[in-house]
């Protein structure tokens, strides 16, 4: 039980083999990242070059095995789904939530 992304060389568009058997359209925007998220939880990141050479990158580990084979990527585990979107930072580096006061009985009697 295992899932193969390969780009399709010279284009947009990943091959996926396995488990999912699919091809993906990567959305482009100003930027040559984008994501690919699969449903044992793993996040990738994507980099198109010049060349239009991919370039992988792991985000988030999921309950698969992640292995890289050239410009392929390989995730031994089970695969139900598999999504690709445009880069967006906030779910790369989520924000961090906000600071908690560490006394807040303390801050009410300080004034």
């Amino acid at each position: 039980m295992s899932v193969e992304i390969q780009p399709i060389p010279e284009s947009v568009r990943l091959r996926v083999r396995g488990d999912v058997e699919t091809t993906l359209v990567v959305p482009y925007e100003d930027d040559d990242r984008f994501l690919v998220c699969l449903s044992d939880g793993t996040l990738l990141q994507g980099l198109y070059d010049d060349g239009l050479a991919c370039r992988w990158e792991i985000i988030r580990d999921g309950a698969g095995l992640v292995k890289a084979r050239g410009q392929s990527i390989i995730i031994d585990g089970p695969v139900e789904w598999v999504t690709v979107s445009t880069y967006d930072a906030n779910m790369v580096e989520p924000p961090l939530p906000p600071a908690l006061p560490l006394f807040p009985d303390l801050d009410r009697w300080a004034a």
